[in-house]
C-alpha cells in the first residue's frame, strides 16, 4: 500500500490500473450525463424565452436559479457519500437531477420552471463530492490531480454535447421533448453506475467509516487552509461563469462579430476548459510532483494576462488571434477546477472527502451567484466592457497573492506495509 498524510491507497497489487482507469471512464461518464441535463437550459434557453415570453434577465437567472438548489444541499450531499458510498450517492444525485429536469418538459409558466431548476440542482450537488472522493480512494498522489482533471473535464464535454445537439432536436420536434431527453439521460446513467461503480478492496477492509457529528462539520469549517482557498476559488468562479456568459455578447457588441463567429468562439473557449482540465493534473502530477497550489497560481496569472488582454481587444485583429486567445483563457479560467478539488480532498483527508468537498462548494458557489450580474451591470452602468474586463484583472491578481497563504498537505509515500 502507498500511505500519505491522510489515508492508505490500493497499491498496484491488489488494485489494477485497468480497474482504477475503468473506474475513471465511469466518473467522467457521470459527469458527462450530469452536466449535459443541467447545462440544457442554456442552448434551449431561445425556445423558453420565446414560449414564455421571458425577458433576458429572467433567462440570465436560470443558470444561477440551479447552482442555487445545489448550494444549498452541497454539504448534506457531502455527508451522505460519506455515509452510504458513492455510487449509492451518484445514483440518487443522477435520478433527482434527471427527474426534475424532464419535469421542466411539463411546465408551463417561467415560475414553475425556477422551482424544478432548483430542485434539480439539488440532486446535482451530489456529483462532485461523490467522484472527488472515488478519486481520492482509487488514485494515489502521484496520478490523482491528473485522475480528477480527466474527470473534470467531463464538465465541458457534456455541456458542448448539450450545445450541439439539444437545439436540433428541439427544431425538430420542441424544446419540451429535448428536456425529457436531457433529462431522461441522467436517469439512465443510474443503474448504470450502480453496476458497474466499485469500491477499492482496501477501502471495503480497511476503513469503516464512522457516523458524522456536528463536531466533523465544524472540525471542517476549522480547517483553515481549506476555508481560505474555498474563498478564493469564489473569484476564480466568478472568472469562469462571467466568461462563459459574456464572451458571444463582448464579441458582439464591442469586435463587432456575428453571433455565429461570436458562438464560434464560446465553442473554442469550452474546448479550452476540456484541454485545460486534462493538462493542468498532468503538469501538477509530474512536473511540480504533486504541488497544487503553484498550479493555481499559474493558471491565475495566465488568467489575469488575459482579462487584460480582453480589455484592450481591438476589433482589428483577425479572428484566428482572438481564437487562440479565447483557447487559453478557457483553458485557464475553465480548466482550473480539477486541480482545486484535488486539493481540497487532501486538505479534509480520510472519510471526509464528501463532506470536506461540499462544505468547500458551498462556500465557492456564491461565486455563479454574484459574478455574471455584477460583471452584466458594470457593463450596463459603464457602457463598456473595459472596466469590467479590468476589475477581473484586478480581482484575480489580489487572489493569486493570497493563494500562496494557502498551506498544502506533506504528501509522503512510504513503501507497502504488510
Amino acid at each position: 500500500m502507498v500511505l500519505d498524510r491522510y489515508m492508505i491507497i490500493p497499491s498496484h497489487s491488489h488494485e489494477s490500473l485497468r480497474n482504477r482507469w475503468m473506474i475513471l471512464g465511469i466518473l467522467t461518464l457521470v459527469h458527462i450525463t450530469s452536466v449535459y441535463s443541467c447545462k440544457s437550459i442554456q442552448p434551449l434557453s431561445p425556445f423558453i424565452q420565446a414560449d414564455f415570453h421571458l425577458k433576458y434577465v429572467q433567462i440570465g437567472m436560470l443558470p444561477s436559479i440551479f447552482f442555487m438548489g445545489a448550494f444549498f444541499l452541497s454539504i448534506p450531499m457531502g455527508w451522505v457519500v460519506d455515509r452510504i458510498g458513492v455510487n449509492k450517492t451518484i445514483a440518487i444525485g443522477q435520478l433527482i437531477l434527471g427527474v426534475f429536469i424532464i419535469s421542466i418538459s411539463f411546465a408551463n409558466s417561467f415560475a414553475m420552471t425556477c422551482s424544478l431548476l432548483f430542485l434539480a440542482g439539488m440532486g446535482y450537488s451530489a456529483i462532485n463530492p461523490t467522484t472527488g472522493k472515488a478519486i481520492m480512494d482509487w488514485f494515489p498522489i502521484k496520478g490523482r490531480a491528473t485522475a480528477m482533471g480527466i474527470k473534470q473535464a467531463g464538465i465541458p464535454t457534456g455541456a458542448a454535447l448539450a450545445a450541439a445537439s439539444l437545439p436540433s432536436l428541439a427544431l425538430t420536434y420542441d424544446w419540451r421533448k429535448a428536456f425529457l431527453v436531457a433529462g431522461a439521460i441522467s436517469v439512465s446513467s443510474v443503474l448504470f453506475c450502480l453496476l458497474f461503480y466499485r469500491d477499492p478492496y482496501e477501502e471495503k477492509e480497511t476503513y469503516n467509516i464512522q457516523t458524522l457529528r456536528i463536531s466533523t462539520l465544524g472540525e471542517i469549517f476549522k480547517n483553515r487552509d481549506l476555508m481560505l482557498l474555498s474563498s478564493l476559488m469564489i473569484f476564480f468562479l466568478i472568472l469562469q461563469f462571467s466568461l462563459e456568459t459574456y464572451i458571444v455578447l463582448f464579441c458582439i457588441d464591442s469586435l463587432h462579430h456575428s453571433i455565429t463567429t461570436a458562438s464560434y468562439l464560446l465553442s473554442i473557449t469550452h474546448l479550452g476548459g476540456v484541454v485545460g482540465r486534462l493538462s493542468w493534473g498532468t503538469i501538477s502530477d509530474f512536473l511540480f510532483h504533486g504541488k497544487r497550489k503553484i498550479v493555481l497560481m499559474i493558471i491565475g496569472s495566465v488568467s489575469s494576462i488575459l482579462c487584460f488582454s480582453f480589455a484592450i481587444l481591438s476589433q482589428q485583429l483577425p479572428i484566428w488571434s482572438i481564437g487562440v486567445l479565447a483557447l487559453i483563457f478557457g483553458a485557464c479560467a475553465i480548466g482550473w477546477n480539477g486541480i482545486y478539488l484535488t486539493l481540497v480532498v487532501e486538505l479534509v483527508g480520510k472519510g471526509r472527502e464528501g463532506m470536506g468537498t461540499g462544505v468547500s462548494l458551498t462556500i465557492a458557489y456564491l461565486g455563479i451567484l454574484i459574478g455574471p450580474p455584477c460583471f452584466g451591470y458594470i457593463v450596463d452602468k459603464t457602457g463598456s466592457y473595459t472596466h469590467a474586463w479590468l476589475l477581473l484583472c484586478i480581482m484575480i491578481l489580489l487572489t493569486i497573492i493570497f493563494l500562496g497563504l494557502v498551506r498544502e498537505p506533506k504528501k509522503i509515500l512510504l513503501k507497502e506495509i504488510k
